[in-house]
């Protein structure tokens, strides 16, 4: 029997104005504004890449392992939804299953895996989506999967109840810079951990309330195309988030990771760099290309793997028979 397939490839996301409160577990719904980019290694080699496929028995899995049908974050929430009209093109399967993993993803691999799965989705139906729905619908399977589906970077203009991505920069505009990501270790506290902890800080409506000020500022610094005040940006809302995070009793940043934002801090001096951190033990340095070899080399000194990123685009269509 002839196999009907469609093989996608999507990037991870580093946050600028950083995501922290969901108004709703199942939606995921973001409380407020942010923004972020999609990013990749200089050779493209960071990535994660599903194949969609028909069969007879379902099946979904995820980096080797099968995945439940009672997550509330499993793919089979979007893939379902659209199932029965996939079905129809050619009514001798019976169900559409998936295969996704993750290649060299230092983090965000969430947003690429829900990316992925709605750019197989939409390559099947073309221009017969709706756009923002489809949107909504993949954020039941990542919050913040605009910044992969639409790739450069991004706005998500959220209020607890819509959400909608804008892209507002392309690859291309970033093309004379890098990011240094330097991986301090595997471990991680669950992204929910954070939304449900922050919003408990009594700064927290303030941050919400100027999360759209904020965004409106970065929409005015990409129209001048002032990408050092971007990433600027991006390092005074990572002081801000982790301020808030620690005042709640999560604490992201470990003393070796701080200890190498400190160093990279003191280099200010000497060359342009700002850093990010999320809400993993990487922290990411953004520094003009010719400057990209200092970063590493003082990211040495420290118990992290760096890797030269750069900031990349939407989901791209391997292959497919359908």
């Amino acid at each position: 029997m002839e196999k009907y397939y469609v093989e996608v490839r999507a990037y991870p996301t580093i946050g600028i104005l950083l995501l922290g409160g969901l108004s709703d577990n199942i939606k995921r719904l973001p409380r407020h504004t942010t923004a972020g980019i999609a990013y990749t290694s200089l050779n493209d080699d960071i990535y994660v890449k599903t194949d969609l496929y028909l069969s007879n028995e379902r099946s979904g899995i995820i980096n080797g392992k099968r995945i439940s049908d009672d997550s509330n974050r499993s793919p089979f929430i979007v893939i379902d939804k659209y199932k029965n009209d996939i079905l129809k093109r050619h009514p001798e399967f019976k169900e559409v299953s998936f295969i996704s993993e993750n290649k060299n993803v230092l983090s965000g691999s969430s947003d690429a895996g829900a990316a992925a799965i709605g750019e197989c989705i939409e390559s099947i139906f073309e221009y017969n989506i709706n756009i923002f729905n489809f949107e909504n619908d993949l954020q039941k399977i990542s919050e913040s999967v605009g910044r992969s589906l639409y790739g450069g970077f991004t706005i998500n203009h959220a209020n607890g109840k819509e959400s909608l991505t804008d892209e507002i920069l392309g690859p291309d505009d970033f093309r004379d810079y890098v990011i240094v990501g330097c991986k301090f270790s595997d471990k991680r506290k669950p992204s929910d951990v954070i939304h449900e902890n922050i919003i408990n800080h009594e700064k927290y409506q303030e941050r919400v309330k100027n999360s759209e000020i904020r965004a409106k500022e970065l929409e005015k610094l990409a129209g001048n195309l002032d990408i050092k005040g971007i990433f600027e940006a991006g390092e005074k809302d990572t002081l801000e988030y982790h301020s808030l995070l620690r005042d709640v009793g999560v604490n992201i940043i470990t003393d070796a990771m701080q200890k190498f934002i400190n160093k990279i801090s003191e280099l200010k001096s000497n060359f342009w760099n700002a850093y990010i951190v999320t809400g993993g033990t990487n922290v990411f340095v953004a520094v003009e290309k010719e400057n990209m070899e200092k970063v590493k080399e003082a990211a040495m000194e420290f118990p992290c793997e760096p890797v030269y990123l750069k900031v990349a685009g939407k989901p791209d269509v391997i292959s497919r028979n359908f």
